[in-house]
């Protein structure tokens, strides 16, 4: 009987503190490279294109999505469009990407999510 309840204690002490299911903290750090497209007409780098720089300098790319650095400007044909390219790589290779040109998202704080054209 003393063994049950040992047992049935331990059990509600890892539930209770969600050590049974408990995912490990996401590694990752959140890093931008503005994509190059113009208003009017678009173009610039695509985020498949960005992807695979990061991927030639072994840098995974956990998660990548468009956005946009958050900044007005100004409605003219062929002006920046603040169109970004948003990737979550592991933070001991956040450096190597900085050589690439990729900067901290904490430097937009207005940043945001878009989809993809």
């Amino acid at each position: 009987m003393q063994t049950f309840l040992v047992s049935l204690i331990a059990f509600a002490v890892l539930t209770a503190c969600g050590g049974i299911d408990r995912k490990p903290p996401s590694a990752g750090v959140y890093l931008y490279k503005y994509l190059g497209s113009v208003q009017c007409t678009g173009g610039g780098t695509s985020l498949q294109t960005m992807k695979l720089q990061l991927a030639d300098a072994g840098i995974p790319a956990l998660t990548s999505s468009c956005g946009t650095d958050g900044k007005v400007y100004v409605a003219v044909c062929g002006a920046a469009d603040g169109r970004i390219g948003i990737f979550e790589v592991p933070a001991a290779q956040a450096q190597a990407a900085s050589t690439l040109g990729f900067a901290p998202v904490s430097r937009l704080p207005a940043a945001t999510k878009l989809a993809c054209h």
